[in-house]
This record gives C-alpha cells, structure tokens and sequence, in this order.
C-alpha cells in the first residue's frame, strides 16, 4: 500500500482489508466510555462500519482503485493462469499473504490463478473460500470505481473467468 497521506471526505469510496468496500457517509464523534473520538462513517453492502480518523493511515483501508488501476488489474485476470504450488500448505500462505496485502492486482492474479486450478482439478476447502471471497472483493470494488451494480460487476467477472483455461503445467 501506498505511504502517502489518506484523508477521506463524504462520498468517497474506500476499500477496508475486513469490510470489503464502502461509501463513506461523514465525519461523526462518537463517545465510547470516557473517551471521544472521531470516526468516519462508512455505509457498506451489509450495514454500517466506523473508522476512527486516526487509523485511516492503516494498511487496511484504502480509496478504491483509478478506472485505469482497475483496467491494470482486471488484465491480470485476462492472462493465462499461473500454475500453483503443488504443496497445499504453500498455496494456503499464498492466500493468506495476498489476501492481508489487500491490493486489487494481487486478488486478481490470485483469483485466476485458482481459477485455472479449479479448472483443471478441484479447490480444497481454503481455496473454494479464497476463490468466493476474493469474487466479492473484486467485483464490490469493479462496482465501485465503475459505478455499476455489484450484480452487473459479478456478471462482469464470471464471464472472463469462464474464458480461463486451465492453469499452465509449466513452473
């Protein structure tokens, strides 16, 4: 993630590492015990969260990406598939260091990649999730930078993911 500076205002759209992508709605103190803080409120599919002000410099939220990073990325997802590690346990950190990046490109290299493996063989349990999550994650923020309904993003994204070919057998 990028070091520079976030400051986020009402109407702007930001991708959080555990909240997936949302609208921020304003600026709000909330009072939590004895403390105040400020928070900005952000509106998401599935309800409210809260970002205190002071945690926007977190690596776990960010604006949603640029129409043109969005192109970059969904063209990671148009390249044949890399083939994954054989070991199950190597795969699984993959997910997991991809996954706490939380950065567009790495979601869609990964998503194609576990698509080109779920073409040719079948997903274990950890991978099937990624493979869900990572869906959603990608096609939110598609509908965000885009300003298109998630539906029409998912609809979007099935459909280069129905044109993966298996993963490559070379390494």
């Amino acid at each position: 993630m990028t070091a520079e500076k976030k400051e986020f205002s009402k109407g702007d759209w930001v991708f959080h590492l555990y909240h997936g992508v949302g609208e921020i709605q304003g600026i709000e103190e909330k009072v939590l015990g004895d403390e105040s803080e400020t928070y900005y409120k952000v509106q998401a599919r599935k309800g409210i969260y809260w970002i205190p002000i002071k945690e926007a410099e977190s690596e776990r939220i960010r604006p949603v990406v640029s129409n043109k990073d969005l192109k970059k990325a969904l063209d990671i997802l148009k390249l044949p598939p890399e083939k994954m590690a054989d070991k199950h346990t190597t795969r699984k950190s993959r997910i997991t260091q991809i996954t706490k990046e939380g950065e567009l490109e790495g979601f869609c290299a990964l998503l194609r990649d576990l698509q080109g493996k779920r073409v040719r063989d079948k997903l274990n349990t950890t991978e099937q999730r990624a493979h869900r999550k990572l869906k959603k994650k990608i096609a939110s923020e598609w509908a965000a930078t885009k300003e298109i309904s998630v539906r029409e993003a998912t609809k979007k994204l099935n459909k280069i993911l129905r044109d993966i070919s298996p993963e490559n057998e070379e390494d």
